[in-house]
This record gives structure tokens, C-alpha cells and sequence, in this order.
């Protein structure tokens, strides 16, 4: 015990002298995170910054189901809706009063658009597929037996996730960041453990370390216990900075948005320990931790919620970034439980089998 404590502190005392560790680890997502924070946040929630659309609406069925849809609160927010005939809004549209016309005949959803507004026109499109994409949904597993009343429930919790507002909690754009920005440098707070282990191990002073009276297992123990702690409380640094000097919104569940963060954690340094052993050189692990992270990062919306549609889809879904987006924004405002809970042991999954593999190829290269 007295060797893994020694070993841990001088892993633990290495990364914290390190000026440039703990600037990138923990001043960059700082500047990041209120950058972005700023000047995207029109970006990121720009409904909110204006009045709702105005509209018109040609329906031959008043009481169908996505007049009521269209009469809900959520999306009184984004439209302002004026039911009327088709003559009148044809000539709307033509004389550009308005921007968007939606008609719904026999069940069937069309527009009709002029160029006054590519913005309002993307606005009504994303609403229509939004109920689409929830009808459909939903028909299909009343059609395999679901009770209507838990398939409308569940797809309001599945769709959660997706930033619906938490009583009169809406987040804004310094509210997304901290979580896609915090899950970004967690994941490249990994370069700790790659860092300690090369100058640990690989390097000249490695070799001579590795011929102290300490066992392998101890040694190699302490140093991931070193970079794991290192690396949570650098993100904790960050994660405590933008709750009180940004006003972000962490929710009540926190405890869980921290355990999430520490798989995180756990995942990268795994991935960057076998990468370094795999390699025995600290170039192509960096370059590729580098290149894989700010990648997933991207398609997994850490800029921007983006869509590649079909397949693409679900399979970026199962990336690092994603699982840790699921279960953290599920925490804070409200998700699928079961898909947050599946989401969380795929990342400790995740870490377990680097761990194993980095165990293997450090039990055969320090052999």
C-alpha cells in the first residue's frame, strides 16, 4: 500500500506542476464554453429571441390530429397560426405578407412558400417532421399492441432529452456548451494518463523507474490512479467555475451528471494507456486521441445539433461524446431512463475493455 501511495502522489504531483496540463485541461473549456456560450447562443435557441411566425393554415378538418398538435403550447412558442382558406393564403404567400402556408388535406401535409424567409420556412419544416416523426412512431407500436397512453408518454421522455424546457427552465446556449464542451475536454484529459505513462515508463526516465523495488502491477496502478483523480478534478474545477460564475443549470440530479463525468474519465485514460503502450511512443497516440475526440465530438453535436439521417444516425448515437450527452442532459432535464442508465454502463463498458487491452499489450511490452 505504501508503494501504490508513493507512486500515486509523485504521478499526482507531476501532473500538477505541469503548466501546460492544467492550462489546456482546464482553461481552455473555461474560455471555450463562454465563448461559444455567447456568440452562439442565437444559434442555439433562436426562437426565443423573437416573436412566433406568423402562419396560415388550410385544413379540411379542424379536429384532426395535427390541428391539435399545432395547437399546443410548445408550439404556439415557435408559430403564430391563422387558420384560413386556400385562396387567401396562396395570395399571402404570393404577396409575401407570409412566408409559409401549410396545407392539410385528407391527412396529407403540404406547403407552399415564398423567399421572404428561409429561416421561418426551416422553422414550420422542422415542426411538421417533428410531428411526423412522432406520429409515426407512435402508430406503428399501436399497431403492435402498445397502450396509446404509454407510447405518447414514452416518446414525450425519449424526446426530452432534446432540450424541452423543465418547468420554466429553458436552456440556453452557455447551458449547452458546459455539458458538450466539459464532455469534450474530459475525453482529452485522457493526454494525462498518456503524458505520465510515457514519462513513467517509455521515456529514458521511465526505464530507470521501472527498475525501482516496485512491482508492475503497483506501479502501474498508481499512475492511473493518478491521471483518473487528476483528470475528474480538473474537469471538477471547470464543472464548479461555470455553475457559479456562468449561471449554468446542472439540474438535481448531480451526482449522477458526476458519475457520468467520471466514466468519461475513466474511458479516455483507458484509451490513451493502451494507445501508448500499443505504440511505445507518445506521437500517434496524440494524434489520434486528438483527431478521434474532436471528430465524435462534432457529429455527436457538440457545436451544433446535426443530423446525417438513417443508419448514420444510430451509429454515431453509440459515440463516447453522445452516451455522455444522453445521460447528462436526460439528468438535467429530463430523459428516457432506461436509455440514460444503458448509456452510462456502455461507458464504463467501454473503459473496462481499454483497460483489458491496455492490461494485455503493458503485460507482454513491459514484460
Amino acid at each position: 500500500m505504501k508503494q501504490f501511495l508513493a507512486v500515486f502522489f509523485m504521478g499526482f504531483k507531476y501532473l500538477w506542476r505541469n503548466p501546460l496540463t492544467v492550462s489546456v485541461i482546464i482553461c481552455f473549456p473555461i474560455v471555450f464554453i463562454l465563448i461559444l456560450g455567447n456568440a452562439l447562443s442565437s444559434y442555439i435557441t433562436p426562437v426565443l429571441d423573437f416573436e412566433p411566425l406568423h402562419i396560415m393554415y388550410v385544413t379540411d378538418n379542424e379536429e384532426s390530429m395535427f390541428a391539435e398538435f399545432l395547437k399546443t403550447e410548445d408550439i404556439s412558442r415557435f408559430l403564430d397560426i391563422e387558420i384560413t382558406d386556400e385562396a387567401q393564403a396562396v395570395q399571402s404567400v404570393t404577396d409575401n405578407d407570409i412566408c409559409v402556408a401549410i396545407f392539410e388535406k385528407n391527412g396529407e401535409i403540404s406547403i407552399i412558400k415564398s423567399s421572404v424567409s428561409s429561416v421561418g420556412t426551416s422553422v414550420v419544416l422542422a415542426v411538421i417532421d417533428s410531428y411526423i416523426q412522432v406520429s409515426a412512431a407512435a402508430e406503428i407500436a399501436i399497431a403492435n399492441g402498445a397502450n396509446p397512453f404509454e407510447v405518447f408518454r414514452a416518446i414525450n421522455s425519449e424526446f426530452a432529452v432534446d432540450a424541452v424546457p423543465l418547468g420554466n427552465r429553458v436552456p440556453n446556449a452557455m447551458d449547452y456548451y458546459a455539458v458538450t464542451m466539459l464532455v469534450y475536454i474530459m475525453l482529452l484529459a485522457g493526454m494525462n494518463g498518456l503524458e505520465l505513462f510515457n514519462k513513467s515508463l517509455i521515456s529514458d526516465t521511465g526505464r530507470r523507474i521501472m527498475t525501482a523495488p516496485v512491482s508492475k502491477s503497483t506501479l502501474i496502478c498508481g499512475l492511473v490512479a493518478a491521471s483518473t483523480l487528476t483528470s475528474f478534478l480538473q474537469g471538477m474545477i471547470t464543472f464548479v467555475f461555470t455553475a457559479l460564475v456562468y449561471g449554468v443549470y446542472w439540474g438535481e440530479r448531480i451526482p449522477l451528471v458526476l458519475v457520468t463525468l467520471f466514466a468519461v474519465v475513466l474511458l479516455s485514460q483507458a484509451l490513451c494507456i493502451f494507445l501508448i503502450l500499443l505504440f511505445n511512443n507518445p506521437g500517434p497516440p496524440v494524434a489520434i486521441i486528438q483527431a478521434t475526440f474532436f471528430i465524435t465530438t462534432f457529429v455527436s453535436g457538440g457545436y451544433a445539433k446535426i443530423s446525417f439521417g438513417g443508419a448514420a444516425d444510430k451509429v454515431l448515437a453509440y459515440a463516447p461524446n453522445a452516451l455522455a450527452h444522453t445521460v447528462i442532459f436526460g439528468a438535467i432535464f429530463g430523459g428516457n431512463e432506461g436509455r440514460m442508465m444503458f448509456s452510462l454502463a456502455l461507458l464504463f463498458a467501454l473503459a473496462i475493455v481499454f483497460f483489458v487491452l491496455a492490461f494485455f499489450v503493458g503485460r507482454r511490452k513491459l514484460a
